[in-house]
């Protein structure tokens, strides 16, 4: 195959502020784009975007070491991922052209913190997500490359992305079709987009979210490219591979669920688009090794890479959910323990799960908090025992109800 372009690494320095909760960075990173018709500020703008999202990547993973201190002695280095960061103003260092694709290299400034959008601050449990299939809108656009496993491929490569976050453990559940009615994912499913209808499928996965998602477009952008009936015209293109003829979409909806009661947390969409070549017969495969050598495989690798942080970004903002095994008087007993960061005098409130029926039979769920707070005494990896303050069953308090961080 006739020249892949290849990616360029990342350099970035950072300098850490340890006394205060912001992070500040100088980050440089190189961003590419096909120049089109001559269009040299486009091509600029473009590539110049892509390298601030590799900066902003680079920034959201870098690792900070937090230094446990007992009676003045460092006793232990413990990693955490640092996100959500803001990018700054940028300068341009040094651009080149080569054939007709823009490299730029970049200097920004870069925030990056712990304050959460909403106003909380992350918490330091260790959510379970279930990461399901992503079903295709069109099938027949895999055939070009034999694309149709990403259907499942496309979990496989979230959840290793997703398991190098020590916050998340992620399952890969892609071979689970959450999604049924795929032009009408995810908010037509129930009102508010919920998933109640197949919670039973997921429940025995025991997670607090669940991913899933719809593969919208990956069509070449230039339909006709593959089906001229000239010869010489066919010819002509394929010797033309860099043309921007050759570019295909990559378009993806993305959702988040609550895995509990089914509600939709979050819905996001993902466009890029990167130079397939004239490789119309070839049978890579998604995420085969011949696919990541691609212009186009590399811009499906940034835009899952983006996906997988801003999941991150997401759910370690939000509460920790955990379902409650067992009541008995003031003793409650739920389905996660040190494993997930649990310790002992951890504190929850205590909600009842109800479920309710619309004029046509579809159920909700809904969380209704009580006065009770449980206060955790005992921790095992994978379970933990708390005592509330007052009695269970006052509450009604059951196995299958719901306990959420405070």
């Amino acid at each position: 195959m006739m020249a892949v372009i290849k990616r360029h690494k990342v350099i970035f320095a950072f300098t850490l502020l340890l006394a205060t909760p912001v992070q500040a960075l100088t980050v440089q990173a190189n961003g590419q784009a096909l120049v089109v018709s001559g269009d040299l500020t486009s091509a600029r703008n473009l590539a110049i975007t892509r390298a601030k999202e590799q900066a902003a990547l680079q920034a959201n993973a870098f690792i900070s070491t937090q230094l446990q201190l007992e009676q003045g002695v460092i006793v232990k280095d413990k990693l955490s991922i640092k996100a959500l960061a803001n990018v700054g103003q940028h300068q341009v260092l040094k651009e080149t052209i080569s054939g007709n694709i823009l490299t730029v290299l970049i200097s920004v400034n870069i925030e990056s913190h712990n304050k959460c959008s909403n106003g909380n601050s992350a918490t330091h449990y260790r959510k379970r997500v279930a990461v399901a299939a992503f079903p295709m809108a069109d099938p027949k656009q895999a055939s070009i490359g034999r694309l149709r496993n990403i259907e499942s491929s496309m979990a496989t490569e979230l959840v290793k992305r997703l398991t190098n976050n020590n916050k998340i453990e992620a399952l890969n559940a892609g071979n689970l079709l959450l999604l049924s009615e795929v032009n009408t994912a995810a908010t037509a499913q129930l009102p508010q987009g919920s998933l109640t209808t197949v919670l039973q499928q997921t429940r025995q996965l025991e997670v607090q979210y669940i991913i899933s998602g719809v593969i919208r477009d990956i069509s070449m952008l230039t339909p006709s490219v593959f089906r001229s009936k000239n010869y010489f015209v066919d010819a002509y293109h394929k010797l033309d591979y860099l043309s921007s003829r050759y570019m295909r979409a990559f378009e993806v909806d993305l959702f988040i669920h609550d895995g509990f009661t089914g509600a939709l947390v979050s819905q996001k969409s993902y466009r890029t688009a990167g130079l397939w070549g004239n490789n119309d017969r070839q049978k890579f495969g998604f995420a085969s090794s011949p696919f990541w050598q691609l212009d186009y495989g590399q811009q499906v690798s940034k835009e899952i890479d983006k996906m997988a942080l801003e999941i991150n970004s997401e759910l370690r903002c939000n509460s920790f959910s955990v379902e409650i095994t067992r009541a008995n008087e003031s003793k409650i007993w739920f389905k996660a323990g040190s494993s997930s960061g649990i310790k002992q005098g951890d504190k929850f409130d205590v909600y009842r799960k109800s479920t309710f029926y619309d004029y046509q039979q579809n159920p909700t769920i809904e969380l209704s908090q009580t006065p009770l707070v449980l206060t955790v005494q005992k921790t095992q990896a994978n379970s933990a025992q708390g005592r509330v303050n007052g009695l269970a069953g006052q509450s009604n308090i059951q196995a299958g109800d719901v306990l959420i961080s405070k």
